[in-house]
């Protein structure tokens, strides 16, 4: 009998997980509105805002703090990599974002991994299965190609991989590698963007045009990479 119950706790367990794992999201959200922070999604008032942030002391540590709790919790990552270029340059811009971004996915992958898994696993039932199987075997390569493809969105991967059971040296090395591309490019239109801002909106988003068009180009890399040796192979 104690056994037997033992099986809806767990069950019940795994779904207050799951809702509390959604009651955190959708909790730093709402923090985010109320103080203001979603206000910085405006290209203008993130050009400004990276302007006085230029020179600031306790401004890198503050942006990685900042960087990795939003990115942590599901909060828009572009502003903060725009941010990231404006105030502190390519070099140190791009290896800060990097940093940032990746520690902010790896605590979106264990938080979804340890609040909402058992409950994938419960609804999926038998076919859970399959599911870690493919997650084992293709789990780098199918998320490096994610991460590559910028249509893809940057959060849902980051929860999706930890619900889905990706194991988490397969999630640190494709979302490390993954990120490379479209971080520099971001980061190096940074001062761009934001300055087209400040004057002119459609030169703005005729950069962020070409920053999209380059990462396309970018996804396309490994497919070829694989093509070229596929053809060196049968000759």
């Amino acid at each position: 009998m104690a056994a037997t119950n033992a099986v809806p706790r767990r069950g019940a367990a795994s779904w207050l997980r799951l809702g509390a794992l959604a009651i955190l999201l959708v909790g730093g959200y709402v923090v985010a509105r109320a103080t203001g922070a979603t206000r910085y999604s405006d290209f203008r008032v993130l050009a400004d805002a990276a302007q006085r942030a230029r020179g600031a002391p306790g401004a890198l540590p503050i942006f990685v703090a900042v960087y990795v709790a939003c990115a942590g919790l599901g909060l828009p990552a572009l502003p903060l990599t725009l941010a990231g270029g404006a105030i502190f340059g390519f070099a140190l811009g791009t290896l800060l974002n990097w940093a940032s971004a990746l520690l902010g996915a790896t605590g979106s992958f264990l938080l979804a991994r340890a609040l909402g898994r058992d409950a994938v696993v419960r609804l999926l039932g038998s076919r859970a299965a399959s599911l870690d199987r493919l997650a084992g075997a293709r789990g780098f390569s199918t998320l490096l190609r994610l991460r590559l493809i910028p249509v893809v969105p940057y959060n849902v991967l980051n929860f999706g991989a930890g619900l889905a059971g990706v194991g988490l040296r397969s999630f640190l090395l494709a979302t490390a590698i993954g990120i490379i591309p479209g971080t520099a490019v971001y980061t190096y239109f940074a001062d761009s963007l934001l300055a087209g801002a400040r004057t002119a909106e459609r030169a703005a988003f005729i950069r962020v045009a070409v920053a999209g068009a380059l990462l396309i180009a970018l996804s396309f890399l490994p497919s070829l990479v694989q093509h070229v040796k596929r053809r060196s192979a049968t000759k």
